[in-house]
């Protein structure tokens, strides 16, 4: 196999892994209290960029500075072309419906009526299809009983099939027809059950049964939660939110495009619906027979705008740009893995893993900085009053679901105690969030100690490897940054990697290198990082044979495996100059749709950006690579109060 590029740590001289520490950008140090996470708080440390310091700007000044585009599981990258446009294809002929057109059935009732008694007499002997035929010309009022003829004879599967197809298809406005212990029952109609046909009927949707119980379609929202805008599209059509499904949630800050789907909802209720939708639109719908689940997708595209960017230029940072390009960057999960506040997702996870389950909700329920004045007064009035109803007076449903549930189940209860209970009524994706981040914070961990110890100019003695030409992301990790996938447990996929050796080092580069998620059934590196992972978890009073003992099967947790480093695809990159800090950098896929043009670098702008442009598997987060280039803090609440400062400072001009 061909040598990877080879990649070194930043070094100050003393040691071959210290790193040039940026706590904060520059120009910005004491200017953001801290009042959120920390990269360090949840195991990321390291860098891969060799003599780079890093640069500064601001990661989504807008919503609109941060585009996702779904991959689906073909590498086709997902776009809303058309807000009308339908597919629907039709599958191949069954060979029931083959048999019905084979019938050729008369267009006039009375030559059917006929022939159906001949073709009757063939199955069932002359005595018996006349004893029908009589029945059936009978005119005069009769209760349900008298209206019923059952054959006294038994007759095979066949034999029955071939009657219903009769009198489903020549009998149909007379007869029902129906099995009774293995004998054929024939229901005479009345007026007032003959089949209807009317237009009314016909305008109930497609047949399911030809194009598929799914319509499918994309979805493109702008700064809005993927279940948010399901949960619209339910309420207006009076449907249940679960009669929908995704490949994947997307970020909410941002414009997204992804594929969804509906069970028995026609294309033309879903134009309709999209008219009227908040901060969304559908379109590019088809059918088929199989619902969309989190993990049906291959990875994300994505365009991200760098606004403000002082301390770099192309001169200075190309050669940096080119370097991701063909290095790659430390694939750690991202901050929003972990939450936004002061209080991590992970040490949730940590009580939830324990099933100390009163510690988990103090820990949702406790007050944090820097978050929403009104849940702010729902979690104080909480914890002075202890009256959920108060609380949730005050507490808006939607910014707070976990806090919500938990305080409805406490109020119907009329009782804070069955903490246990109330903790299932988070809903299940959210309480595996919980658990899964943990494994994340042990895995970002456990990749800063492996890159400090032993660099990334290759594979190690000792390492665990996987191909990474050999593996598909969201098969290997079930619990992937942009889709969770809530399964029972954490069931990972029968890929096994195999451990380095003197003997087979040389087969192996650095993107072969994978670092297990802790869980009870998945393999360790055979060097000193192994420690690390029982060190941890014994800190936090866990043990990796506790992950199979859990009281709770979906807490039973199996382990899985990440590479530790990665390299985008697609990677480009485009310097823009623009004046007004108001207007979009780039156009959405509904812009395209409705004509606008592609924003144009001004000559001579009053500020810079920097357009990237990427492809990551699904389980990989953009903001990492973010983190490489710029050296700068990812936390959204960091980046958003310096979004406010440059603002400020704007507007001050």
């Amino acid at each position: 196999m061909a040598a990877a590029p080879q990649v070194h740590m930043e070094s100050d001289g003393q040691g071959p892994t210290k790193r040039i520490k940026r706590d904060e950008p520059q120009g910005t140090s004491n200017q953001v209290p801290r009042v959120f996470l920390r990269e360090e708080d949840v195991g990321i440390s390291e860098f891969i960029t060799p003599g780079w310091h890093g640069f500064d700007a601001i990661i989504k000044h807008r919503y609109s500075d941060f585009f996702v585009n779904e991959i689906d599981p073909q590498g086709n990258v997902v776009h809303l072309t058309s807000f009308t446009e339908a597919d629907d294809p039709k599958p191949p002929k069954s060979q029931a419906e083959i048999d019905i057109e084979n019938l050729n059935v008369p267009e006039d009732p009375q030559a059917a009526f006929e022939e159906a008694f001949v073709r009757l007499s063939s199955i069932l002997g002359a005595e018996d299809s006349s004893r029908i035929k009589k029945h059936l010309e009978i005119t005069e009022d009769q209760t349900l009983e008298q209206r019923s003829l059952l054959l006294d004879r038994d007759l095979d599967k066949d034999q029955r099939k071939n009657v219903y197809l009769i009198t489903n298809n020549f009998l149909s406005s007379q007869v029902t027809c129906e099995t009774v212990g293995g004998r054929l029952k024939f229901i005479r109609r009345v007026q007032s059950d003959k089949p209807n046909a009317d237009k009314r009927s016909q305008r109930r949707g497609p047949q399911w049964q030809h194009i598929g119980e799914f319509c499918y379609f994309v979805m493109q929202k702008e700064n809005m939660d993927s279940m948010d805008v399901l949960n619209q599209i339910a309420r207006h059509l009076r449907c249940k939110p679960r009669s929908f499904g995704m490949a994947g949630t997307k970020d909410k800050r941002g414009i997204t495009v992804q594929r969804c789907s509906a069970y028995k909802i026609s294309h033309e209720r879903l134009i309709g619906v999209s008219k009227k939708l908040r901060g969304a639109r559908l379109g590019n719908f088809s059918y088929g027979p199989r619902e969309l689940r989190l993990g049906d997708l291959q990875g994300n595209q994505f365009q991200i705008i760098l606004r403000h960017i002082q301390g770099a230029d192309a001169s200075s940072l190309n050669p940096v740009l080119e370097g991701i390009r063909n290095i790659g960057f430390v694939n750690y999960f991202g901050m929003q893995r972990f939450g936004t506040q002061s209080i991590s997702s992970h040490t949730i996870g940590i009580a939830v893993l324990k099933a100390d389950w009163q510690a988990a909700i103090d820990l949702i329920l406790s007050p944090r900085d820097g978050e929403r004045e009104d849940i702010s007064n729902a979690r104080k009035a909480w914890v002075t009053l202890k009256n959920p109803k108060e609380a949730l007076k005050l507490l808006p449903q939607r910014a707070a679901l976990a806090e919500y549930s938990i305080l409805q189940s406490f109020a119907k209860n009329g009782s804070a105690t069955n903490v246990a209970a109330a903790f299932t009524c988070i809903p299940r994706n959210l309480r595996l969030m919980y658990v899964h981040a943990y494994q994340s914070y042990i895995w970002n961990s456990a990749v800063s100690q492996r890159l400090r110890m032993f660099g990334t100019a290759g594979p190690v003695i000792g390492d665990l490897v996987i191909r990474a030409t050999e593996y598909d992301t969201s098969a290997l990790e079930v619990d992937g940054g942009a889709a969770e996938k809530a399964e029972d447990g954490d069931k990972r996929p029968d890929i096994k990697p195999t451990v380095v050796t003197a003997e087979n080092i040389n087969n192996y580069t650095i993107y072969d290198v994978v670092l297990p998620l802790p869980g009870w059934d998945i393999m360790y590196p055979e060097h000193d990082v192994k420690e690390l992972y029982t060190k941890l978890m014994e800190k936090d009073g866990l043990s990796a044979s506790g992950f199979a003992s859990h009281p709770l099967k979906e807490y039973r947790l199996a382990g899985a495996y990440r590479h530790i480093i990665i390299k985008p695809r697609e990677f480009a990159y485009e310097w823009m100059r623009y004046n007004d800090d108001m207007l979009p950098l780039a156009r959405s896929d509904s812009d395209a749709i409705e004509g606008k043009h592609e924003p144009e670098s001004i000559d001579f702008g009053k500020y810079l950006a920097l357009k990237l442009k990427f492809d990551l598997p699904s389980s990989s987060y953009a903001t990492m690579l973010l983190r490489e280039l710029m050296r700068q803090e990812t936390a959204s609440g960091y980046q958003s109060q310096l979004s406010l400062k440059t603002t400020e400072n704007i507007s001050n001009a």
